[in-house]
């Protein structure tokens, strides 16, 4: 195995993990790769922990399905039991092995690796490797790989569960139906962690609509809300499913957006500050308006190393332009 190809094989699975937002293609994709790459005959993923895997919504297919053995039955009741990986290269001479437990369809099974899937020190799953094509067994290195990508694996589906926990606590906004600031702090330590992982970039945008407060002393709160909320629909429909919108509180709005680096972001802010100015909100009202915002950005890590520091740093940018020309993006320094 060249250092080369290696080095080849864990970016290409770097950037699925990285960049893949569904997570039933981003494991078929890695684990299809794995296969590839270790020369594998299958693979497989068993679940040890339905409600986990139900609650990420993860598909089960021929690949992925439950484990419905006792822990100690066959090689991979044993990982199961001991939640430690394992390399059997000739599964006929251990004595562990269970044609029922370890099998996979009509395969006969001749070699196997299996890693632990953990997830907040509860094991919740088992990937497995079966049979190599071209040599008799798996190597040691085949198991390592198959570990490195198991602990990216763990990542990938503990930043999933994150979500769906949050998700089913009160995480929105009541007028604008966008994330509130509650689910903003989650979001972002989730993509530092991403980032610390991955070597991944992201941006934070804060926007905050110019002179709002003159539209509610002259029209009214209502028409301000009306504002609020046509601003949220104008967010959403110009950005990724990725990004991340959020109501920061009063005339502010905060968008994460993850792969992408302070260049990027001051890019996404500048069209979305051109979208805003040139709408005509509440065009179907008896005062129809025109509306501006001004814009900060800032980027992890190149512009601050930690939550605290980014958000600051965002917010301090847009402040520059709120209290200068107003309608204007600002970087973070």
């Amino acid at each position: 195995m060249h250092n080369n190809n290696l080095i080849n094989f864990i970016d290409e699975i770097t950037k699925i993990l990285s960049t893949t937002s569904d997570l039933n293609k981003t494991l078929t994709s890695v684990m299809r790769k794995i296969k590839t790459f270790t020369g594998a005959e299958t693979w497989s993923l068993l679940i040890t922990d339905d409600l986990f895997f139900k609650t990420i919504a993860l598909k089960k297919s021929m690949n992925i399905k439950n484990f419905r053995y006792e822990t100690g039955t066959g090689l991979t009741g044993w990982v199961l039991r001991k939640g430690v990986p394992i390399l059997v290269r000739n599964v006929s001479k251990d004595k562990r092995f269970n044609k029922n437990a370890d099998g996979f369809h009509k395969l006969k099974v001749k070699s196997l690796i299996c890693a632990p899937l953990k997830v907040n020190d509860g094991l919740v799953g088992i990937l497995r490797l079966v049979n190599k094509r071209q040599e008799n067994s798996f190597s040691d290195t085949d198991l390592k790989l198959l570990v490195n990508v198991s602990h990216n694996i763990n990542m990938m589906f503990k930043q999933a569960f994150l979500y769906k926990k949050i998700d089913e606590i009160a995480v929105t906004d009541d007028l604008t139906g966008l994330y509130n600031v509650r689910f903003l702090n989650r979001s972002i330590e989730i993509e530092i962690e991403r980032s610390l992982r991955y070597g991944s970039l992201f941006s934070l945008i804060f926007l905050d609509i110019d002179n709002l407060k003159k539209v509610n002393e002259k029209f009214g709160h209502l028409t301000g809300s009306k504002v609020l909320i046509e601003t949220a629909r104008l967010l959403q429909d110009n950005l990724r499913k990725v990004d991340v919108t959020i109501r920061y509180g009063g005339d502010e709005f905060v968008i994460v957006l993850p792969q992408t680096p302070q260049e990027g972001g001051f890019l996404v802010a500048e069209r979305l500050r051109k979208i805003i100015e040139k709408n005509l909100f509440l065009k179907k009202e008896k005062n129809p308006l025109k509306i501006t915002a001004s814009f900060g950005v800032a980027s992890f890590p190149d512009n601050a190393n930690n939550k605290e520091a980014l958000l600051r740093l965002a917010d301090k940018a847009m402040f520059r332009g709120k209290f200068s020309t107003k309608n204007v993006v600002f970087a973070a320094k």
